[in-house]
Formats: C-alpha cells, sequence, structure tokens
C-alpha cells in the first residue's frame, strides 16, 4: 500500500517530470539501445517503463529502434497529457498494482523510484520496495531485461533519518521548491548494496550486472542528504 502523499507529490511536480530534457543524463539510453540492437527477432519488441513521466526516455529509444510497442506506466493520469509521442500507450498505474498479465513485457525499465514507494511506516516502505522488484520479475518474459536507475545515500542512518524528517515535514508541510522540499516528499532511500542485496536475492547474484556513479551535487542537495555519499547505481537484470 502507498501512502496518500506519492499521489500528491506527483501531481505537484507534473510538469517537472514531463521536461522535454528529463530522460537526457540517465545512462540507460545507451544501454537500453545496445541491448536492442544485439536482439536477433523479428517481431516488435514490448518496452515498459514505470515512473516513465510524459515518455521522454521511450520516445528517444523509439526514434532509435521503432520496432518496439512503448508502454509508460505513470501514477497520476495527469502525465497523459503531455506525453510526447502519440505512439506511447499510457496506462495509470502503479508497480504495486499494475495488473499486467505474467511475462508481458520484453524490456522493463524503472528509474528512480523506488524511494518513492512509501508506505504507512518504514517496515510498509521497504516491503513495498521488495514487492516492486517481485513484480518486475513477473512482468519481464523470457530472454528478457529489466534496467533498473536510482538515486541511493550510502549511509543508512542518514537514509533513516532523512525518511523521520520528512515524515515529519509531511505534517508540519513546508514546502520550497527551489530546493526540492515537499510537505508530500516523504522519501526512503536505499544504499546501493541494500538495493543490490534485494536484487541479489529476489533475482539470483549472476544474473546481475550494475554500475555506479559518483555524483557531483549542488550544495543544498548534498545538505538535504546529511553530506552523505549519494551515487547513481544502474541494474541489469536479465532473466
Amino acid at each position: 500500500m502507498q501512502h496518500a502523499s506519492v499521489k500528491k507529490l506527483f501531481k505537484e511536480q507534473v510538469r517537472q517530470y514531463s521536461h522535454k530534457d528529463q530522460y537526457k543524463h540517465s545512462p540507460l539510453t545507451h544501454l537500453i539501445l545496445e541491448w536492442l540492437k544485439n536482439k536477433k527477432t523479428t517481431k516488435k519488441i514490448e518496452i515498459c517503463e514505470f515512473g516513465g513521466g510524459a515518455g521522454q526516455l521511450l520516445n528517444e529509444i523509439g526514434k532509435f529502434y521503432p520496432n518496439v510497442n512503448l508502454t509508460n506506466v505513470e501514477i497520476i493520469a495527469d502525465y497523459k497529457r503531455f506525453l510526447v509521442s502519440k505512439k506511447i500507450k499510457f496506462i495509470q498505474g502503479s508497480v504495486l498494482d499494475s495488473n499486467f498479465p505474467n511475462n508481458s513485457f520484453d524490456v522493463i525499465i524503472m528509474r528512480d523510484v523506488f524511494h518513492h514507494l512509501v508506505g504507512r511506516n518504514y517496515k510498509e516502505t521497504f516491503n513495498n520496495q521488495r514487492l516492486a522488484l517481485e513484480e518486475l520479475k513477473r512482468l519481464v518474459g523470457p530472454q528478457g531485461v529489466i534496467f533498473i536507475e536510482e538515486l541511493t545515500n550510502e549511509s543508512e542512518i542518514a537514509t533513516r533519518i532523512i525518511y523521520c524528517l520528512s515524515w515529519i515535514n509531511s505534517k508540519i508541510g513546508v514546502s520550497i521548491p527551489g530546493l526540492y522540499v515537499s510537505s508530500n516528499a516523504i522519501v526512503a532511500f536505499l544504499t546501493s548494496r541494500k538495493l543490490l542485496d534485494l536484487c541479489n536475492k529476489i533475482f539470483g547474484k549472476n544474473n546481475i550486472k550494475k554500475q555506479m556513479l559518483n555524483l557531483e551535487t549542488k550544495w543544498y542537495f548534498t545538505l538535504l542528504h546529511l553530506f552523505s555519499g549519494l551515487k547513481k547505481i544502474t541494474i541489469i537484470v536479465k532473466k
């Protein structure tokens, strides 16, 4: 179960996540196109992104590899108005309740979604993060691949404090848009180790490849993360 603040946050930030350049700094574009190039098939590839905003990354993939069906799953219906291409099928939903049949997709993408899978408490939030990975495993078809990109905070203590502070702020109601502070932004970051441990348990260690990037961030973002090490982790899971 997701906390009501999640829908409120993404409704509040729909224009930000619908910006045309929203995909540009993602390392996934190259990785996905490389996988598609090496895929030997004449059938259309089914690609789904959970939390794809206005479909910017999906649209970029479709430009270079047109033999695809593209599906964007977003928690808020407002994103449909901002879709960058009519070729993208829009579904309102969540990775926690997608209702797709088993083995629905050849490629599944999820970028910076895990820290927003907030439940009624920390235990339920972590369970949501685990359930999301299990859902990805259920939905990807034989010989398919899952691409995960996630911002991680490398201090377990910091992740707990940030979660608690953001929860308190949801009650106080402080919003500073320029500093990414919102009364609706309750966030539960994982450490890269915790996320990888979850992936290893669900997918099996031999099926996973990872890349780690250190991030250069603005001072206020570093402050919000309590001066802990921030990384961008990319995980590729092959079925």
